[in-house]
């Protein structure tokens, strides 16, 4: 557990924000483009959502509190940060939470809907002003608004925990006010530290949580009549998944283990485990596997995915959103680790494979990370030291 209050955590986090701003020192149009990128980011996140709000409704008020939640990030970042969420649900009962994310449906498969849980549809601009309560969840916690007034009616309880969250942004405030540029050297502070990704949205909450937990999603969530519509109710299979989407700009991600080794660790599945089906998952950038008995790659909707893996004997995949989700369900995972850090990305519940040829290298060269060695090498080393053998052999441990 990292201590951010100590003084070594707040001198390395200065010293972060010093490099961040070095180069402005003697710039004047570094200076600008800061200033400017601070100027856009209140114009466009306090102005033009409050002039929306004149337009639109929010929910209507009661004698409950309205809290929004903004999920940033993909699939893992949303599955991860339920946990977050799930701790203030303890402390907030009786609320109506609101969930909105950057990926369609990824809190469809996290979240059964009732009157105190509501996903909303995604891409829309946020009301955050008609909420009593509006958080962003990143790998920061950013708390975007709070209605004191009704808070401090509805639930006084609550209003310490809000008041000493603020406190703590505030003692962050370069790295949370705007994460989309910052998150990158948060990740990196908490890497060093041999930290949790969960870390910092922990103590910017100002909720504690344990950072590994885990449980289940609603059965509905998890319903086996899924597997139906895909000719796998009744039989015994294995899901694999490749990663992440393999289109992204730059080439392809470091992190994902090459199509020749999953063929070749499918061919030593199949001797051993003639009757279980190996069943390809991904979405529609994910390279299909015509080696696999069924390739499912394309033909999910996000909804249907958390069913699919819980109802498998066990998951085959990179270090991938699919495999935060499995903190979520009943089966396991054997993840295969590449330029992600274990100790920042892996559950206890799972299977952690990692052979630390080179370091870890996420975040470090900007945006290009999933694509880029910084080293230069076209592959990732790490990922290049696993064999086909060593899963299979990760495999045949957790099915025994």
């Amino acid at each position: 557990m990292i201590d951010f209050e100590s003084d070594q955590a707040q001198v390395e986090l200065q010293e972060l924000q010093t490099f961040a701003q070095l180069h402005g020192r003697d710039c004047r149009v570094v200076r600008w483009a800061f200033a400017y990128r601070r100027l856009r980011n209140k114009i466009w996140w306090q102005g033009r959502r409050w002039l929306l709000s004149k337009f639109h409704k929010g929910p209507a008020k009661d004698n409950r509190l309205h809290v929004y939640w903004h999920f940033c990030g993909g699939i893992g970042d949303c599955a991860a940060h339920r946990v977050c969420v799930q701790a203030w649900r303890k402390k907030l009962p009786n609320a109506v939470f609101y969930y909105d994310s950057q990926i369609a449906d990824a809190t469809k498969m996290l979240f059964v809907q009732d009157d105190k849980n509501i996903v909303l549809p995604g891409g829309k601009d946020p009301l955050w002003y008609k909420y009593d309560l509006c958080f962003e969840l990143c790998l920061s916690f950013y708390t975007a608004h709070v209605n004191q007034k009704r808070v401090q009616q509805i639930a006084p309880e609550i209003m310490p925990v809000v008041q000493e969250g603020l406190r703590r942004q505030a003692r962050l405030k370069f790295f949370v006010e705007d994460h989309y540029m910052c998150d990158d050297m948060l990740g990196r502070f908490i890497y060093h530290h041999r930290g949790h990704q969960l870390e910092a949205l922990r103590y910017l909450s100002a909720v504690d949580f344990d950072v590994y937990e885990t449980g289940l999603l609603h059965l509905s969530l998890r319903n086996p009549k899924v597997l139906d519509k895909f000719g796998l109710s009744g039989k015994k299979y294995i899901t694999i998944h490749s990663g992440i989407g393999i289109n992204l700009p730059g080439g392809y991600p470091l992190k994902c283990w090459p199509e020749g080794k999953w063929k070749e660790f499918v061919r030593l599945f199949k001797a051993v485990y003639p009757d279980i089906l190996v069943v390809q998952l991904g979405g529609p950038r994910s390279p299909k596997f015509d080696f696999a008995d069924i390739c499912l790659v394309g033909q999910t909707r996000l909804t249907d995915i958390a069913a699919l893996i819980d109802n498998a004997l066990l998951h085959v995949d990179g270090e991938s959103g699919f495999v935060q989700l499995t903190r979520w369900l009943t089966t396991k995972a054997v993840v295969i680790f590449s330029n992600t850090s274990p100790d920042f990305y892996a559950m206890p519940k799972n299977k952690a494979l990692v052979n630390t040829v080179c370091e870890y290298c996420m975040w470090v060269g900007g945006p290009a990370w999933h694509t880029v060695c910084p080293c230069g090498h076209k592959t990732c080393k790490n990922l290049d030291a696993i064999t086909p053998q060593q899963v299979l052999d990760a495999v045949k441990e957790e099915l025994h």
